[in-house]
């Protein structure tokens, strides 16, 4: 789906700074002047959700923080977060129904599941910054390509985030041909995955025309050991590319590192290390955190993070592991400026790569209970596939 961007940049008045930061090219330059633009795009957003939304209202009083104690940037970490688990039991929409344009939940089967919420406004944004955020860090090519998505097929399962999101990665290659590998089977009436099938596919692609791989590590890793089984001797085009998303796990289920899963490509199949990327995020926040060359994913301007102290929210230093805390002012439909979630969360800065900004030095789960959102869910078919010894 493509909206008018050029409209969208047009801006309502009521949220000229939310337009004007969306509408920035410059993905990670990161400044001073970026940051009270973003201060005052939260302000218009908090403003917005505080007079629509009772309980944003509700947790600012009981907080004692409201939006006009928005003054200096380090403030926007003060705005009172809704926890994941609660997003999950309630929409927290702040237009009609009739407004929403595109609805995506985070669960591909089962489980309890976040729906996200966009209007068309708010859509268009997200459109045109996450296109900036993938241009900024590499990702876009005009080379032709073979794509291999290894996500649920969308005829299937439109309404699935990382479906949604899996289009839009496609998009940044002209395509030589396009294959969804986790495939619906009327039969059995449940999503389903053939590694032999894909793996022979990909042999299949002529030596001199390159493919993209994008989707589900661990379906990737398991279609990998498949073909190499069936030609240990295949390597694929050198400006070949990977654009991973949804868990970090092999096909048995084991934690992969992006290193560890980089070297088992290049070695595997010749595909170059630094063209295995990744990207971090979430359904309740949208902001896409790109991995640059080096594994590490990076701030990008249309979002904050920051890690805090689980009992006080008090925000820690660079280098202490808390919760993650997400903000970002550009859903103007739902109330996600604000967001805590379950994940573990380590920052840095100063990464080799040259881009400004901080990037996730280290993420894990938290919690004692394991929401079972698209990657568990997807760990599941590949389990069935024969993905587990």
């Amino acid at each position: 789906m493509t909206l008018d961007t050029m409209e969208m940049c047009g801006g309502d008045m009521s949220v000229t700074a939310i337009e004007t930061l969306c509408c920035r090219d410059d993905a990670f330059g990161h400044s001073s002047q970026l940051d009270q633009l973003f201060l005052e795009a939260m302000r218009e957003n908090y403003l917005l959700q505080w007079e629509r939304q009772p309980f944003v209202r509700w947790l600012g009083e009981r907080a004692g923080f409201g939006p006009d104690q928005l003054q200096e940037y380090a403030d926007i970490f003060r705005i009172p977060p809704l926890f994941v688990g609660t997003m999950k039991q309630h929409p927290f929409n702040t237009v009609p129904e009739s407004e929403i344009v595109l609805t995506l939940t985070s669960s591909g089967t089962a489980g309890q599941k976040t729906r996200t919420f966009m209007d068309r406004a708010s859509l268009a944004r997200l459109e045109r910054l996450s296109r900036a955020v993938f241009k900024a860090a590499g990702y876009q090519s005009d080379i032709p390509a073979h794509l291999f998505i290894f996500n649920y097929d969308p005829s299937h399962a439109a309404d699935v985030g990382t479906a949604w999101s899996a289009e839009q990665k496609a998009a940044l290659t002209p395509a030589l041909s396009k294959q969804w590998t986790i495939l619906w089977d009327e039969q059995k009436q449940a999503f389903d995955f053939d590694p032999r099938r894909w793996a022979e596919a990909l042999l299949a692609v002529p030596p001199d025309q390159p493919v993209r791989l994008i989707g589900f590590p661990a379906f990737i890793y398991r279609c990998v050991l498949e073909l190499c089984n069936l030609n240990p001797a295949f390597r694929v085009h050198p400006q070949s590319f990977v654009i991973c998303g949804g868990g970090w796990k092999n096909h048995q289920g084991e934690v992969l590192t992006h290193r560890d899963f980089a070297g088992f490509l290049e070695r595997s199949i010749g595909l170059p290390a630094k063209n295995v990327r990744d990207i971090f995020g979430m359904a309740e926040h949208g902001i896409p955190y790109a991995a640059c060359a080096e594994g590490r994913h990076h701030l990008p301007v249309y979002g904050r993070l920051a890690v805090v102290d689980p009992l006080s929210l008090r925000p820690l230093a660079l280098g202490e592991e808390g919760l993650l805390q997400l903000l970002t002012p550009f859903n103007t439909a739902q109330s996600n400026l604000s967001v805590l979630a379950t994940d573990l969360a380590v920052l840095a800065d100063n990464c080799p790569c040259g881009l400004a900004g901080s990037y996730i030095a280290s993420i894990r789960r938290g919690g004692v209970r394991k929401y079972k959102g698209c990657a568990i869910a997807a760990q599941e078919i590949l389990n069935r596939a024969g993905g587990q010894s």
